[in-house]
C-alpha cells in the first residue's frame, strides 16, 4: 500500500476543480492500464491518477477493475468486479454502512492520488 503523501493531499485541498480537465466516461476508460499506461479511476465524479501504484490498479492485478472507470458504486458496495450495474456514482440507495465505506474510499484516495480531471457524463 501507499503511504500517505502529504504533498498530494496538500495539492488535492487546495484544487480548484473548475480548471480540471473534463472527461466523458468513454474518454476516462482508456486509462485502464491497457489501452494507455496511465491508470485513472473515478469516484464521485472527481478523477485520481493511480499510475504510480500500477502493481495494484494495473492490468491482472487486484483493483483493475477500477480502472478506468466511475468506480463510486462498486468501492461503496466493496465489489472488485464490475458487472456493469455498478459502474456509476448513484449512492441514493445505498445503506449508512455503505456510505460510510465509500467515505473512507475516498479519503484514502484523496491522500494517495492526485486528482487531475472530472468526469463530464453524469449517467447514473
Amino acid at each position: 500500500m501507499r503511504p500517505v503523501d502529504e504533498e498530494i493531499e496538500q495539492y488535492n485541498d487546495q484544487l480548484d476543480v473548475i480548471g480540471l480537465p473534463i472527461m466523458t466516461r468513454s474518454q476516462l476508460s482508456v486509462f485502464n492500464g491497457r489501452t494507455n499506461e496511465k491508470i485513472y479511476v473515478g469516484i464521485k465524479g472527481l478523477i485520481y491518477d493511480v499510475s504510480a501504484n500500477a502493481k495494484s490498479y494495473g492490468p491482472e492485478k487486484s483493483y483493475n477493475a477500477l480502472a478506468g472507470k466511475e468506480s463510486t458504486r462498486l468501492l461503496a458496495l466493496n465489489k472488485l468486479k464490475d458487472d456493469g450495474i455498478n459502474n456509476t456514482w448513484y449512492i441514493d440507495d445505498l445503506s449508512e454502512k455503505q456510505l460510510a465505506s465509500l467515505d473512507k474510499w475516498i479519503e484514502f484516495f484523496h491522500k494517495r492520488y492526485r486528482i487531475i480531471g472530472v468526469i463530464g457524463d453524469r449517467e447514473d
